[in-house]
């Protein structure tokens, strides 16, 4: 298990030359005395440690990681995101027909993908639960599923591919709240104007949910924020069940665009975790096999709410919010701390700690409020034509 999270931690490094660097330790000292395994043999025992044990130390870390730290409150309701994304898988026969892959223009996705939607909690950036499967699953199915891992009484911030009534029924259902963006085909009827693009309105539940679910009532009392970011031409609407008007309008404006601290927290998965910034380095995981894609899955997932636990305490230190320290410099010091901690006596632990604390508190990066970044690339697509790569069935 602890290997398995190092291979999140430390993710272009091969299993060799990582078990050459644990070589000495006082973890690799217990297991074997003379020369590390071999490569086959960690494959064999990551295959007989499975997924399940991995998934059940991610949820109970995830969980208490995010009890024991302080989180963004908004109206005394702890603020959380949901979002999905996609995780390349390398290119194999199993992979393929475990996750499938998403259509393309010129023939074939060059890459089996996992489909995952997580929970985020938005003052710490630790995924509190995640639900993933195959290309084909659908966000919405996925968020389903993440429903009972809400905590009571939380504010969740969703994107507008979330709109779906009966999940967004389900999820008020549960003692949430959300705060959508609405797409721009929704036009509600208003009920009472409470100011300037500030408004209660009513919403038709469309027929075919009512048919599925009687629960479900025919109209849906919202409140509903209408603004224009400076700078920008497009007017944004937002849904929300906080009905209460003292809940000022601006600050619930203010408060979504914090839902991209879930577009941020992938990007730190994805870029700077796993290095996945290029075309040459394309792929999250290392593993050929479905099996073992779940279970490094898991493995990054704790590595990397390991770094944002840490990070949470070092910004205590300073008293400023765990969104103001440098990710890519706490992982650094991290995987620094990791191999000198591995050989230091149990005396020592706490004082190199609190060298790596003091490390991450320093690394402050600035506050950048109020940029844009328009969805554009700066590469285009290759006139080289498609790899042809022969079916190995």
């Amino acid at each position: 298990m602890w290997f398995v999270i190092l291979l999140g931690l430390f993710r272009r490094i091969s299993y060799a030359n990582l078990m050459g660097k644990l070589n000495g330790s006082w973890w690799t000292r217990q297991h074997w005395p003379d020369d590390p395994p071999t490569t086959t043999a960690i494959t064999q025992a990551r295959d007989r440690l499975g997924i399940e044990p991995m998934k059940k130390l991610y949820e109970r870390c995830a969980r208490e990681w995010t009890a024991s730290s302080s989180g963004l409150v908004f109206h005394e309701r702890r603020v959380f995101a949901f979002d999905g994304s996609t995780y390349k898988t390398p290119d194999t026969l199993e992979n393929d027909r475990a996750f499938g892959r998403p259509g393309a223009s010129r023939g074939r996705a060059a890459y089996p993908q996992m489909r995952a939607v997580t929970l985020t909690d938005v003052g710490t950036r630790i995924r509190q639960a995640e639900r993933h499967g195959p290309y084909r699953n659908s966000e919405i199915g996925l968020a389903r599923q993440l429903l009972p891992e809400i905590p009571l009484g939380s504010l969740v911030l969703l994107d507008r591919n979330f709109l779906a009534y009966d999940f967004l029924w389900d999820l008020h259902r549960c003692g949430s709240d959300f705060l959508l963006r609405l797409p721009v085909n929704i036009k509600p009827r208003l009920i009472q104007r409470l100011g300037w693009g500030d408004a209660i309105v009513e919403v038709q539940i469309p027929r075919h949910h009512r048919k599925k679910r009687p629960d479900m009532a025919r109209t849906w009392i919202l409140r509903m924020i209408s603004y224009c970011p400076e700078g920008c031409s497009e007017t944004i609407r937002l849904f929300t069940t906080l009905l209460d008007p003292h809940v000022p309008k601006e600050e619930l404006a203010m408060l979504y665009h914090d839902r991209w601290e879930e577009e941020t927290v992938t990007d730190e998965f994805k870029t700077h975790l796993c290095t996945c910034a290029t075309v040459n380095r394309a792929v999250v995981f290392r593993s050929h096999k479905p099996e073992r894609v779940e279970q490094e899955w898991y493995g990054l997932l704790i590595a990397h709410n390991a770094v944002r636990k840490t990070m949470v305490c070092a910004a205590s230190m300073v008293n400023l919010s765990p969104r103001r320290l440098s990710f890519t410099a706490a992982v650094e010091r991290l995987r620094e701390a990791t191999y000198e901690m591995m050989r230091l006596r149990p005396e020592r632990l706490l004082e190199r700690y609190q060298v790596l604390l003091q490390g991450i508190a320093r690394a402050i990066v600035p506050d950048r409020r109020g940029r844009k970044n328009p969805r554009c690339v700066k590469i285009k697509m290759s006139k080289y034509p498609l790899k042809k790569i022969k079916d190995a069935a």
